[in-house]
């Protein structure tokens, strides 16, 4: 059986040094959340977008196309 001897003088030193850190990086972390912004709408090149086209009705008739022909694939196999 062994026994433990701890320097309580240097642990406490490691210790004050992990918990500055670590209250650094969450000092850190909460000003990042605080400064999110949404980088899409103050975007230059989204400013002259259109949210559809005349032929998006199209895409819906290719998405049905292809699922009808998934359906006919897999059931007729």
């Amino acid at each position: 059986m062994g026994i433990l001897v701890q320097d309580n003088g240097q642990r406490s030193k490691l210790q004050d040094r992990i918990t500055a850190d670590l209250r650094e990086k969450a000092q850190r972390t909460s000003r990042m959340e605080n400064d999110k912004v949404d980088l899409v709408e103050d975007s230059e090149y989204a400013k002259h977008l259109k949210k559809t086209g005349r032929f998006s009705w199209f895409w819906f008739v290719l998405i049905f196309l292809a699922v009808i022909a998934l359906i006919v694939i897999f059931v007729l196999k």
